[in-house]
């Protein structure tokens, strides 16, 4: 018997309603750290990929953005007079059909029936301003339009990784919260330590540590980003940093801001 909920294990989802006037959202800078399918309702806007893997595109009402993790762009909001949008802010566990590793890039999703799915995006962003069980008529909202948007979307060129290095990164995402060496990695990957770390880095252009502390920050922006009251201590001790100092020190080599600035960002597009 399949397990269907392995590769459908949401670790964090959220979905929102926005509304406001002309508006530029730089993250260029600053990766983000989930998925994110946002529905244009009102206005216009103009998406500007700064990896390299995409055009930039107009989007219009009725249509929806897909924002993969880690993408770095710039946007541009038009309103007439507002710019009104619902996004949907999402990941997956690390097994997930939906992940980084299907180098998905930034684009522009339409629809045959705009109109039907305006009414998911309404229904899950207004079930998720509830609690206890209107949070399950939100993922049915979500699910259903994941099911249509997945089959739709592009990826980028990417090289097959090596299943020993795989490995070591599926790890890395498990365990993340642990005490992680390259030693313990090497293990992992059945490769010796002295072999290990140069595999790793021509594989993915960073070490292991550099993998690791990136990963740590995704997850550590998260919380910051939807727990407001948690502390930057306890968010870094959550995401397995063993000192806040050094964790606030890496925060901002990655995203260019220290955790309580970040904060002040909401989870816009």
């Amino acid at each position: 018997m399949n397990n269907t909920s392995q590769p459908s294990k949401l670790s964090f989802f959220s979905a929102e309603k926005y509304s406001h006037g002309d508006h530029t959202f730089n993250a260029s800078c600053s990766p983000r750290p989930h998925f994110c399918m946002a529905l244009l309702l009102k206005g216009r806007a103009h998406f500007c990929d700064c990896t390299g893997g995409a055009e930039s595109f107009d989007l219009f009402p009725g249509e929806m953005v897909f924002v993969p993790v880690t993408t770095r762009y710039v946007s541009n909001w038009y309103g007439d007079p507002d710019v009104e949008y619902i996004s949907f802010h999402f990941l997956f566990d690390y097994s997930s059909v939906v992940s980084k590793n299907n180098n998905y890039v930034l684009q522009k999703v339409t629809f045959s029936d705009p109109t039907e799915k305006a009414k998911l995006f309404e229904k899950a962003a207004e079930a998720c301003a509830y609690g206890d069980e209107r949070q399950f008529q939100a993922l049915a909202a979500f699910y259903s339009v994941l099911f249509e948007v997945v089959p739709k979307l592009s990826s980028g060129e990417s090289s097959p990784l090596d299943p020993r290095i795989s490995d070591a990164v599926a790890y890395i995402e498990k365990n993340y919260t642990e005490r992680i060496t390259v030693e313990k990695l090497a293990l992992v990957a059945n490769m010796s330590e002295s072999r290990f770390f140069p595999c790793f880095k021509s594989a993915l252009g960073v070490t292991p540590v550099d993998y690791l502390n990136h990963y740590r920050i995704s997850r550590a922006i998260i919380l910051i980003v939807n727990n407001p009251k948690m502390s930057v201590d306890e968010i870094s001790c959550a995401v397995g940093f063993e000192s806040s100092t050094y964790f606030r020190r890496v925060f901002k080599s990655i995203t260019g801001k220290n955790p309580r600035d970040y904060r002040k960002l909401n989870a816009e597009i």
